[in-house]
């Protein structure tokens, strides 16, 4: 039996269609003509360059000149996209509710963890939880602390060998490379929160060594105002190494995880005005996490 196609890809080929076709386009519909939309041959190489960014997949010019509606474009990404066009990994996260049980006494206990403001993360519908980031400690446990299935972005080094990657991916981590601009990594953020489901990221884009709070990243800013996603901004603290006490971490530790309200997103689908808001957003998710801190 072939594992369900991600319907998303069409809504999204249907999207991309709407950012290229002419103003006075007709209604776009998966049966609607690429030639009815007035996608001339540039319309179409901006459709195809549109393509390549958001999945990572190129259209060759027989894929092209063959194409004739939009569904025509989706087949073809689906063809294209690995694991049968999934745009989410297939078997991420599929033992976080199993580990979540068996190892949650175990974290609790190492760590005296306290989790506040655990009401703060919708019960229902997307979201993205934006942390603070001190150590490798805060990946297990900002998944046992948020009270939603969570499918975290982390960077590409965790999944180094074999076992490190079956072990995030099957807790529901997926890896982005921070030396490009990863459109797949973006894809699959993308992906996560139309279907539904919670987005965890680190907006600092790697670990502070001390407790001083590093820039933060946008992208987290752009994915809420791609998709109307709230964030929920959240403080993590207690899992820094205190390299004034030992060069060996501590056995216990004291971890206090807060969730604060979430921060609501309007959608913004202009380019240029997404990127100029995706500062306004940064800054004041920046203020919020910090205020966790405190």
């Amino acid at each position: 039996m072939q594992p369900p196609v991600d319907e998303s890809v069409e809504r999204t080929v249907a999207g991309l269609c709407e950012e290229v076709a002419p103003p006075d386009h007709p209604p776009i519909t998966q049966d609607a003509s690429l030639a009815d939309l007035g996608l001339d041959s540039l319309g179409l190489a901006d459709l195809a360059v549109a393509v390549e960014e958001r999945f990572g997949v190129r259209l060759a010019r027989g894929d092209v000149g063959g194409l004739r509606t939009v569904r025509d474009i989706a087949e073809i990404v689906r063809q294209k996209l690995p694991e049968n066009g999934r745009r989410i990994p297939a078997g991420i996260g599929n033992l976080q509710s199993f580990v979540k049980t068996v190892i949650t006494p175990v974290f609790r206990w190492q760590s005296r963890l306290q989790v506040t403001g655990a009401e703060n993360v919708p019960s229902t519908g997307p979201a993205i939880i934006a942390a603070n980031h001190r150590s490798m400690l805060d990946v297990p446990l900002l998944v046992l602390a948020c009270p939603r299935p969570l499918v975290f972005m982390g960077k590409r080094e965790l999944f180094g060998d074999p076992v490190r990657r079956w072990a995030f991916h099957t807790m529901g981590g997926f890896p982005v490379r921070r030396e490009i601009a990863d459109i797949r990594a973006i894809d699959v953020a993308l992906a996560v929160l139309e279907r539904g489901e919670v987005l965890g990221m680190y907006p600092e884009g790697t670990r502070s060594r001390t407790t001083k709070m590093l820039p933060f990243l946008k992208g987290a800013a752009w994915l809420a105002l791609r998709t109307a996603a709230p964030i929920v901004p959240c403080g993590i603290g207690g899992t820094e190494r205190d390299p004034a006490r030992s060069a060996l971490p501590p056995l216990r530790k004291t971890v206090r995880i807060a969730f604060g309200p979430p921060i609501p997103v309007e959608r913004e689908d202009d380019p240029a005005t997404r990127r100029k808001k995706a500062d306004e957003v940064t800054e004041q998710l920046l203020q919020a996490v910090t205020a966790l801190l405190v």
